[in-house]
């Protein structure tokens, strides 16, 4: 796939990555429309100190899920439309704690 990849401050380059696969309780999405936010900003200006190099920016995206892992919940299928905000926690999942 490709991707903007932001090596470090001031090193913005498209590249090609590694598709994803889905992992237990993950699912991968096809990214169909992604936003780019002022934390994107800061990380490519390198005003973010705790960017960890490289970054994909964009973490606000909506797109449709393409696989599926072990241990998801059965609502998500392949082909579903989905909004990603990965600012939002249960708190009480292990991902979130």
């Amino acid at each position: 796939m490709q991707a903007v990849v932001i090596e470090g401050p001031g090193d913005i380059s498209v590249g090609d990555l590694l598709d994803p696969t889905a992992g237990p309780g993950q699912v991968v999405v096809e990214v169909g429309a992604c936003g780019i936010c002022g934390t994107d900003i800061h990380i490519a200006d390198g005003d973010l100190s705790s960017a960890r190099y490289p970054v994909v920016p964009g973490h606000e995206f909506a797109g449709r899920v393409v696989a599926v892992g072990s241990d998801v919940p059965e609502q998500f299928s392949p082909g579903d439309l989905v909004a990603v905000d990965p600012s939002l926690f249960c708190g009480r999942c292990r991902a979130c704690r």
